[in-house]
């Protein structure tokens, strides 16, 4: 059957979910504005692919929850929970051996992809071989790449060898979302990589939506997966309209042009609440918000010059005038909510005369118009980040500010996400280290605190995504204590550690642990925010 084929049917059995609402859709009850049994979406980045094996940004992590599936998720209460998986595996249920080198996954029964092909324990090794093939343009390959084997004795069972024990495997190991979901062994395995197939943009999943048609940059329409293993979604279709300017967001959440405008910025926080008829949540998650030195190059290879700019910065005005208080302060990369968290570990003081006695010490000396000079260079850097991202864009505006009383001529040059984020392959600004200082958030992709996979020394692109550069080797060397140990108390002494070499070496600064802020159409039913990985967990239960 052509996928245009398999298309009208999924629509047809869908009730016609893959046609746009009009405005004349039958009400029965609830608002006017809304068009029951579909949920218009807006989001102000752009997707760079529908493919979760490589991409690096977490919208595409949340499309990943409503067309994919992963052997375990997360819930409302940062717990994993299986999916494709009968259970988690751990060391009680004996699914981690007794060395923590072996675990082993029982799948469901009857779990079948989007097209009716069965999803099988072949399809769980094939993802885990593409994301460990180098010809594919994946960001990250932790921590796929500790294992040494999968064996799939029967289409229902994984077993997973690893290298050595990895305390965080099973919270990262095929958990939804990017770099984790399953995807179909029988439509791509006759390709020697999945950089420009025509999966990336009509992909098959075994989530509980399908694409019935994507504009990229544009618009993503989705319908009900009548094959979702647990049974058809509550909604008959999702609009997800690409609208990249968040102003244009907050006038259509309040025309009701869409009803869900997910990770809003905090200054728009006031305004959303006051809109009649939309409900609007802040939940605190794992996601920080700071700014990133690009670590090798001059002069921020220079770690006086990265002290001396967290010095110039006032974080804590960051904090209040531009995330309106909405989180927490920090300083590391360990979240405030996590048990390795170290309080003691705070943001560098606002001191503009320690930070010209740092830049002094570095070689800089007064020059022309009050900007810092040495050898007849001047101190100039630029910052960079999402274009139209309002609250960013007034960080970066106060950020300039402070760096020019310490003597630092900072620009501003932003750009859209997939430019910004797309992988070392397909060319990425960060990946390929053309910035000096990124403003950007990082989101724990499971919530365990192992900052490897972007401080790690050993996943500076293209291997991995620590886009500070900053190959440090006594940060890697407490990742990999933590990371090698089942037993928290040594995981904890080795991670408060690795927070005290992160203030020293200040390869980055958290600004803020955000609240993720949701403003969506009060007609929406049984969405439930998250204080890990993604709001979008239980698509499948939506309703409006």
């Amino acid at each position: 059957m052509s996928r245009r084929l398999l298309y009208a049917l999924v629509c047809a059995l869908a009730l016609a979910g893959c046609s746009k609402i009009s405005s004349s859709t039958q009400r029965i009850g609830g608002h006017t504005w809304t068009h029951h049994g579909v949920l218009r979406i807006g989001s102000y980045e752009e997707l760079d692919t529908l493919n979760p094996i490589n991409s690096t940004e977490l919208f595409v992590s949340d499309v990943c929850q409503l067309l994919y599936s992963g052997l375990i998720d997360y819930d409302d209460h940062g717990e994993m929970v299986p999916d494709v998986a009968l259970q988690v595996p751990t060391l009680a249920n004996g699914g981690i051996s007794k060395d923590g080198k072996t675990i082993r996954y029982h799948l469901r029964h009857g779990v079948t992809f989007s097209d009716g092909a069965p999803l099988t324990s072949a399809d769980v090794k094939f993802t885990w071989q593409q994301i460990m093939n180098p010809k594919n343009i994946t960001s990250t390959h932790y921590p796929y790449d500790d294992v040494t084997a999968i064996d799939t004795p029967d289409p229902y069972t994984v077993v997973v060898h690893l290298a050595e024990p990895l305390s965080p495997f099973v919270g990262y190991f095929m958990a939804n979302g990017i770099i984790g979901s399953i995807v179909p062994k029988h439509l791509l395995d006759k390709y020697p990589d999945l950089n420009h197939v025509a999966f990336n943009t009509a992909p098959i999943g075994s989530g509980p939506f399908v694409v019935a048609h994507y504009q990229p940059g544009v618009e993503l329409d989705l319908a009900a997966n009548p094959r979702y293993w647990r049974g058809p979604p509550k909604l008959r279709a999702i609009e997800y309209h690409i609208i990249p300017n968040q102003n244009t967001l907050l006038t259509q959440i309040s025309t009701h042009e869409i009803d869900f405008y997910f990770d809003a910025p905090e200054v728009q926080y006031r305004s959303l609440e006051a809109i009649p008829g939309v409900r609007v949540t802040a939940r605190p998650n794992q996601t920080f918000e700071h700014i990133s030195f690009n670590c090798q190059r001059p002069p921020l290879d220079d770690v006086r010059v990265r002290k001396a700019i967290a010095y110039a910065i006032d974080w804590s005005r960051l904090a209040r005038a531009v995330y309106l208080g909405l989180g927490q302060e920090g300083m590391a990369d360990i979240a405030p909510s996590s048990w390795a968290y170290d309080p003691r570990i705070r943001a560098y003081p606002y001191d503009a005369q320690r930070a010209r006695s740092l830049l002094e010490a570095a070689g800089w000396t007064p020059g022309p118009g009050g900007v810092l000079t040495k050898n007849g260079q001047q101190l100039e850097l630029t910052i960079t980040t999402v274009a139209g991202v309002s609250t960013r864009e007034k960080a970066e505006e106060l950020i300039q500010q402070d760096l020019r009383r310490a003597g630092i001529d900072l620009s501003i040059k932003n750009d859209h996400a997939n430019m910004l984020f797309a992988t070392y392959g397909a060319n990425g600004t960060f990946a390929r280290g053309r910035f000096d200082i990124g403003l950007y958030a990082w989101a724990y992709p499971v919530p365990e605190p192992d900052d490897t996979r972007t401080l790690g020394p050993d996943q500076i692109p293209p291997v991995g995504q620590n886009y500070t550069f900053c190959a440090d080797p006594l940060i890697g060397e407490y990742q990999k204590i933590a990371r090698t140990n089942y037993d928290r108390a040594v995981r904890r002494a080795a991670l408060l550690k690795l927070q005290q070499r992160e203030y020293d070496v200040v390869p980055r600064h958290t600004i803020i642990w955000r609240a993720n802020i949701d403003a969506m159409n009060d007609d929406l039913k049984n969405f439930k925010p998250v204080p890990a990985v993604s709001d979008f967990w239980n698509a499948y239960e939506w309703e409006i």
